[in-house]
């Protein structure tokens, strides 16, 4: 098994390890999740991969969850397959289940059907971001938690959120805006454009100042990575590490979705966390 590194700034390419081999991939368990802590984003292109393979692969970096609340572990992300969540909306940076005190630890997408015109998902890293902060920025962020919110049952993903605009009892939880990655160690700038909604123990201007800095070093074209699907891809990432962001879809589309963390949120068909 090797990596190939992007051209971009992070993210690699895995080649030589056979995924319908379930005692190849075990017994590649410790370099995968080397190769995960490392780059934050894998890629493999696979053809005809089965959905059994797809979770057995993702055991090796932890439990994986139900989402579907069938027992399956995966769900489709999809504007056309029945039962596919997501729709065609655009949807802005964020880490899944940031709302909540345990985001998802690792999640892996596999294409199954893209459209004729092209379609892409967008990372951003928050490790190398917070590497780069000048020191007037790290030193405002520094100690500072920020909120992050999501509805309950309007989830349009092109807009930000915000607590004042939510329905009472919608979701929310408190993160540091550097957080310590609980593997790796590793600082993590943790704002999104999606639902972050504030800065805590500063005035809102301050705090909306103070983000909007962030932002410009987190979102530089030079932090991001901009995957453009194929039928086959299976894109593996580190929830906790990146960000993930997608424009609209033009087209038919149907991704399947097996991720990895402590609990699961089960998505509704009309809305959810977007990739």
């Amino acid at each position: 098994m090797r990596a190939v590194p992007f051209a971009g700034p992070f993210g690699a390419e895995v080649l030589d390890l056979d995924l319908a081999d379930p005692l190849a991939v075990t017994a590649a368990a410790p370099d995968l999740r080397r190769l995960l802590a490392t780059h934050r984003l894998l890629l493999w292109r696979v053809p005809d991969l089965a959905a059994e393979r797809q979770i057995g692969l993702m055991r090796t970096f932890g439990p994986v969850l139900d989402e579907s609340g069938t027992g399956a572990e995966w769900t489709l992300v999809s504007n056309v397959a029945d039962g596919g969540r997501l729709g065609d909306g655009e949807y802005l940076f964020h880490f899944d289940l940031e709302f909540t005190p345990t985001p998802l630890e690792v999640i892996s997408l596999y294409a199954l059907e893209v459209p004729e015109r092209p379609t892409h998902t967008r990372f951003a890293d928050g490790v190398r971001a917070a590497r780069r902060l000048d020191p007037r920025t790290r030193a405002d962020l520094t100690g500072r938690s920020a909120r992050h919110v999501y509805p309950l049952t309007d989830a349009r993903g092109d807009r930000r959120y915000r607590l004042a605009d939510l329905d009472p009892g919608a979701p929310s939880a408190e993160h540091p805006l550097l957080w310590a990655h609980p593997v790796t160690g590793e600082i993590v700038l943790t704002a999104t454009a999606m639902q972050t909604d504030t800065v805590l123990g500063v005035d809102e201007a301050v705090g909306e100042e103070l983000l909007t800095r962030a932002w410009a070093v987190l979102y530089d074209a030079r932090n991001v990575v901009r995957h453009e699907w194929r039928v086959g891809d299976l894109v593996v990432w580190d929830n906790r590490a990146l960000q993930h962001a997608r424009d609209a879809v033009l087209g038919r589309r149907t991704l399947r979705r097996v991720p990895v963390g402590e609990f699961a949120v089960t998505l509704r068909t009309d809305s959810g966390p977007g990739s």
